[in-house]
């Protein structure tokens, strides 16, 4: 299934192009507080004129046959026939299908039939290698080659690949007829074939005099000098193509104003769909990013969508572009505006649950909506919700500055879970007293094994044996005083002393 066809429960609605409100981006330039180039980026966009369903046909079918142009220009040439069939059997092997044409995604899936159209494709290819390029038959089996292609439709990749050997040839020979054209234009008397003097440079035979004459000549030295590579590349190349030097620079013009339409037919695309991404990123420009950022990347989704459009399938472009568009804005957003990267689909659910929450909810009821509301209007389950609600949330830092002075930071106002709070120290501080006075009371023996026994002044509690040693008698005569201690300790008249603080900690 082709990407365009491709839709999200969640995202049905459908972006026409429409209508951008200047003033709105006017306050969005302001609010972003950006230089004027942005300013004047915006004016420009309102510059190019809408597109009518029908133009973009056209401009389709310009680009398609001008694709076609080329392919047929690339078949005359059995070098390039043999590369591409070579590049085919790379796919066979494992290389990606993708790099070579756009609607890939159904033979991906299934082996069978990619590796049928692979084959039907490879003989067709084959059969073009033995036919006159002048023939009826030729021209019957390249229409046939081109029906196939265009099942899956050629990337500029493939195109590039195929003709890069030809106009790299195409640009050596002007650069070559540059040069010889500089040397006649300075020496409008010279006598003689510059190819042959070139051509008498290689062959390893002695040369004529007058050729020798000729060489002593500053512009001649030059020419020979800067000319010989370009001469003998250019020699190779026609051979290796097995075509004539005419037949060269003919079909490389071709293949060159074929790629001029191209570019100006996808420009034509860009140029008036530009208001569309200006729409498209004013609505997540208040997400935590600059309104030219996202352009910029509303541009590269644009530019994708320029490339992958079919015009054949009959979506209008806007309809097609602006899912490019907001998945290269959400992408960019989802990398570059959190602390903690959250995947691009859950970010285009948390914009379409905002835009539910604003404008159904608080426009027409003025209240956020029940977990239960939310599932109802995007079809999510209220576990899935509320796993999104976690993840909406946004780490902060503990150095951020609190008010208007940069001295306070959010973790001065954070409760240090392992500090006591100032009411507990001084209630503690209290208590402590209180027993302290309390111990007071007893004998100075007594004291003593009470505090040992609880901990009470020391690093630990110790046991009976532990404390008989430090007294030198049994544990079974500790264990003697500290009962009568206790005895003494729970006296009314000594437990009134912590009243207070028994009913504090109730």
């Amino acid at each position: 299934m082709a990407l365009h066809q491709k839709k999200s429960c969640l995202f049905e609605e459908e972006f026409l192009l429409e209508e951008v409100d200047e003033n709105l981006l006017e306050e969005e330039v302001k609010r972003n507080k950006t230089d004027e180039s942005l300013r004047i980026y915006i004016n420009e966009v309102f510059n190019h004129k809408l597109l009518t369903k029908e133009d973009e046909i056209r401009i389709g079918k310009t680009i398609e046959e001008n694709e076609r142009l080329i392919l047929t220009e690339i078949f005359t040439y059995p070098t390039q026939i043999m590369k591409f069939y070579q590049i085919l059997r790379g796919i066979e092997k494992g290389n990606n299908l993708s790099l070579y044409f756009k609607d890939y995604e159904e033979l991906e899936k299934d082996r069978e039939k990619k590796e049928a159209w692979l084959t039907k494709l490879k003989g067709a290819l084959l059969n073009l290698l033995d036919l006159d390029t002048n023939s009826q038959e030729w021209e019957q089996r390249v229409e046939i080659v081109l029906n196939y292609l265009y099942e899956l439709r050629p990337t500029k990749l493939l195109l590039d690949e195929l003709t890069c050997e030809i106009l790299e040839t195409h640009k050596k020979i002007q650069a070559f007829e540059n040069l010889k054209a500089k040397v006649l234009q300075n020496c409008p008397n010279l006598k003689i074939d510059l190819e042959e003097l070139l051509a008498s440079n290689g062959r390893g035979r002695k040369k004529s005099k007058r050729f020798k004459d000729l060489e002593t000549l500053p512009e001649v030295q030059r020419f020979t000098f800067e000319g010989s590579k370009l001469y003998h590349d250019i020699q190779s190349s026609l051979n290796f193509f097995g075509k004539s030097l005419e037949e060269v620079k003919s079909s490389s013009e071709k293949i060159n104003q074929a790629f001029l339409k191209i570019k100006r037919g996808k420009e034509e695309l860009v140029k008036a769909n530009l208001r569309l991404i200006l729409s498209i990123a004013r609505k997540y420009a208040p997400k935590g990013a600059l309104l030219s950022d996202l352009i910029q990347e509303g541009n590269i989704g644009l530019l994708k969508a320029v490339e992958k459009f079919d015009y054949r399938r009959g979506f209008k472009f806007s309809t097609y572009a602006t899912w490019w568009i907001r998945q290269n804005i959400t992408k960019y957003l989802a990398e570059n505006t959190r602390t903690i990267r959250i995947p691009v689909h859950i970010i285009e659910v948390i914009y379409k649950i905002s835009k539910i929450v604003s404008t159904k909810f608080y426009q027409e009821y003025g209240r956020d909506p029940t977990l239960e509301e939310l599932s109802k209007e995007t079809g999510l389950s209220i576990e899935r919700l509320s796993y999104i609600f976690k993840v909406m949330k946004q780490p902060v830092s503990l150095e951020s500055s609190i008010g208007e002075e940069e001295e306070t930071t959010l973790k001065d106002f954070i409760e240090d879970q392992n500090v006591l709070k100032p009411d507990e120290v001084t209630f503690n501080y209290a208590l402590s007293e209180k027993i302290r006075e309390l111990l007071k009371t007893l004998s100075a023996r007594e004291e003593k094994v009470i505090r040992l026994r609880f901990g009470i002044g020391e690093r630990e509690a110790y046991t009976l044996e532990e404390v008989g040693r430090k007294f030198k008698v049994t544990k079974e005569r500790i264990r003697q005083i500290e009962s009568m201690a206790l005895r003494k300790l729970k006296h009314p008249n000594r437990l009134k002393l912590l009243k207070n603080f028994l009913h504090h900690g109730s």
